[in-house]
């Protein structure tokens, strides 16, 4: 069944590329791939993927997930079965999102100018601060699986980066004094490496409204999926 996902899934290689990285990293639980469409589950973070070509096969995957008691969060890559799994399943829309991904030879240069390093527990608090999606206890449990990274000048917390659960890049934030420097692209160029160096294709989800963001991962080489995505959660 692997094998039949990535066939369907590559057919729009952009659009899918968290799915088809959950499969090439050994993460997904596949539980349909016929008709041009696929459903998957993301082990590690328990989110369903949804990809399909027609709206027909999506929604009879949509059904599927009826039977399940452990559907919280949902990204699909139609905005009608957007529509329809908010009205099947009771999910809300999250956010609309792009994917982009790292697909050149070779990474892009690092700056050099940060150390980054993960960081010490003791900085959790400063860190869940700054960034309103993890509390402290989610930016240890981070720390702890070596899927969080700080960049420091000296001493000094400049700024992080780590990994979503499913897999994709994010959690980027730069302190607000240290702002306007450049340093999210140091920050990020260092996350691309790391991916790539683990033979990983480097991916990132970004909110089709942060034209901040998309501008930075121009900069950086990702390429840009054409189609959005939606994300769906239950609250």
């Amino acid at each position: 069944m692997h094998t039949q996902a990535l066939k369907y899934l590559n057919e729009e290689r952009m659009l899918n590329i968290a799915m088809s990285e959950a499969v090439r990293r050994g993460n997904a639980e596949i539980l349909s791939a016929e008709r041009g469409a696929v459903l998957l589950r993301e082990k590690s973070s328990g989110v369903y993927m949804l990809y399909a070509r027609d709206y027909a096969p999506g929604e009879a995957l949509l059904n599927l997930l009826l039977e399940r008691d452990d559907v919280r969060e949902l990204s699909v890559t139609r905005a009608d079965l957007c529509r329809k799994a908010e009205e099947l399943l009771g999910l809300r829309l999250d956010f609309e999102y792009y994917h982009v991904a790292y697909l050149e030879n070779r990474p892009p240069e690092p700056a050099g100018r940060l150390e980054i390093r993960t960081p010490s527990e003791e900085l959790a608090g400063v860190i869940a601060d700054h960034y309103e999606h993890l509390n402290e206890e989610q930016v240890i449990a981070h720390i702890r699986r070596g899927h969080l990274f700080g960049g420091f000048l000296g001493d000094k917390l400049v700024g992080f980066i780590g990994e979503h659960p499913e897999g994709s890049i994010g959690i980027l934030e730069v302190l607000p004094e240290f702002r306007r420097h450049g340093y999210a692209y140091d920050l990020e160029s260092f996350m691309i490496d790391r991916h790539f160096n683990q033979g990983k294709i480097p991916f990132a989800q970004i909110s089709t409204d942060n034209e901040k963001s998309l501008s930075l991962q121009r900069k950086l080489g990702m390429t840009q999926a054409e189609q959005s995505c939606f994300w769906l959660a239950r609250r």
